[in-house]
């Protein structure tokens, strides 16, 4: 919002101007700090002033924003549409590697920073471009994390740009900064920003915020909010601002003076956890949406199902897919989740949309021993036993011959017109081994698997070759092979 972090930001400004500043930046802070609303907002004033030379903003659970090898590719494509001297360049080295994006780490950065930036001749009085990637911490692989940064470490010094990174304190991430010479970085850590700092933008945010929530004309109270109620949220939220974030979308979502006087009403004692604030708050929405006076305990036990299934999934799926994915009706996703529209991400009622959750904060608390209740605890196994089971029936009844209605076997896929693969199904192609292995237990899906490895296992593989994906049918046999005896040893 504008008129917050506006310190912080002129110092990653005047670091990105500086020639002879380090060339990395890391921003380092908890989940919830803030780190991707700074590097957002940062990358749109590098952008406005045509010193971005690209961003990645990693997603957990995403099948290719978590994917530490997708990171370099897409920042080398955005270089090339921007640098003609680095396109040709880029081209020529492509002529002799084309499959470059699917090597290992260390060739990614030879071929895709090294070799073509230290042909391009750069005025080095002039501020570099800014590579930006944000949320180094959600990509899957941490020893893939650990091969970047011992890379962009080992060449930073010697390219024409500039990397800034934000990511949660992981030891992973930490080892490298602290074991690498320190004028190669400078590092920012969020949570130790000076706390009145942090407060006086986080009332801001809830002043201007909830200033923008009309409460009932019935209301008895003429100030909305009132300043103990800025004044106790504020408090609350700490150094949190997706605290206060959630807050704001708790209230406006309805019952506005209710929700508000339950949110100030919290009593929070000075000296907790860091995260208490935030599992208070993610306690409560989920007590009122689960609530057994207000809710059957079908409508609880879907809205538990559903919320698993959008924690687990691989990557986000629109709402429809979704509900094909647990053979349920869209009405019933609506209906369910209606109340938790303060941490997750819907379309609104009667649309299509994606459907994630807000933050990555959430499914901690959902998951993580200790945090959220017993009678809120979401078991990622069973949720992943839920969508292998609809993987499995999605492959059983979707695939067949020709799905995408070649004309002729004798021309490549790149040379007709094809098809589309049905989202949902393609979902399930790519993912069904990844749920099946994470399940907790297997072994009654084994009559659903073995219906597909014998009677769709040709027509998987059409779906995979016409997107693109044939290359990963092994690894994903694999998986499945592992899982399978497993399951049958203990059956």
């Amino acid at each position: 919002m504008e008129g917050t972090r506006v310190s912080l930001l002129e110092d990653l400004e005047q670091w990105s101007m500086d020639v002879t500043a380090p060339p990395i930046f890391w921003l380092a802070g908890k989940a919830g700090t803030g780190k991707s609303a700074i590097a957002r907002t940062f990358c749109r004033h590098l952008d406005e002033s045509h010193r971005l030379g690209g961003a990645f903003f990693c997603l957990r659970g995403h099948e290719s924003r978590a994917n530490v090898k997708r990171i370099l590719p897409t920042l080398a494509w955005s270089l090339a549409r921007q640098h003609p001297q680095y396109r040709s360049t880029l081209f020529e080295i492509l002529r002799d590697a084309p499959d470059v994006a699917d090597h290992n780490i260390k060739c990614q950065v030879k071929f895709l920073l090294e070799k073509p930036l230290y042909r391009i001749f750069v005025d080095r009085r002039l501020p570099p471009l800014v590579l930006a990637i944000d949320a180094l911490d959600e990509c899957a692989d941490a020893e893939e994390i650990e091969q970047l940064l011992n890379e962009l470490l080992s060449v930073c010094k010697d390219l024409p740009v500039k990397f800034f990174l934000t990511s949660r304190p992981e030891r992973h991430i930490i080892a490298h900064f602290e074991t690498s010479q320190p004028e190669l970085h400078r590092i920012l850590r969020l949570h130790n920003i000076e706390q009145n700092l942090v407060e006086a933008d986080i009332l801001l945010y809830l002043k201007t915020r909830l200033a923008k929530i009309q409460p009932s004309r019935h209301f008895p109270s003429p100030i909305w909010p009132s300043p103990r109620d800025i004044e106790i949220l504020t408090r609350l939220s700490g150094t949190l601002f997706i605290y206060a974030f959630t807050a704001v979308k708790f209230v406006a979502a309805r019952n506005h003076v209710k929700r508000l006087q339950a949110l100030t009403g919290l009593t929070v004692d000075a000296g907790q956890p860091f995260y208490r604030p935030l599992d208070e708050m993610y306690s409560m929405v989920l007590k009122t949406a689960l609530d057994p006076n207000e809710c059957t305990s079908e409508e609880i036990r879907m809205t538990k199902r559903i919320l698993g299934a959008i924690i687990a999934i691989r990557e986000p799926l629109h709402l429809s897919d979704l509900a094909k994915l647990l053979v349920v009706a869209p009405d019933e996703i609506w209906g369910n989740t209606d109340r938790i529209r303060a941490v997750i991400n819907l379309p609104p009622s009667g649309e299509d949309g994606v459907v994630s959750t807000f933050h990555a904060s959430f499914i901690d608390f959902l998951t993580t021993s200790g945090r959220a209740p017993e009678n809120m605890r979401i078991p990622l196994s069973t949720a992943h036993r839920d969508l292998a089971n609809g993987c499995l029936k999605m492959m059983n009844t979707g695939l067949h011959f020709n799905i995408a209605n070649c004309t002729t076997s004798h021309q490549l896929n790149s040379e007709q017109t094809l098809a589309a693969i049905p989202a949902p199904l393609k979902y399930a192609s790519l993912h069904w081994a990844h749920h099946l292995d994470a399940a907790n237990d297997a072994s009654s899906l084994l009559p659903l698997l073995e219906n597909f490895l014998f009677e769709k296992f040709l027509f998987w593989l059409e779906v995979l070759s016409v997107s693109g994906m044939v290359g990963r049918a092994s690894s994903i046999l694999a998986r499945a092979e592992r899982t399978v005896s497993v399951a049958l040893y203990m059956f």
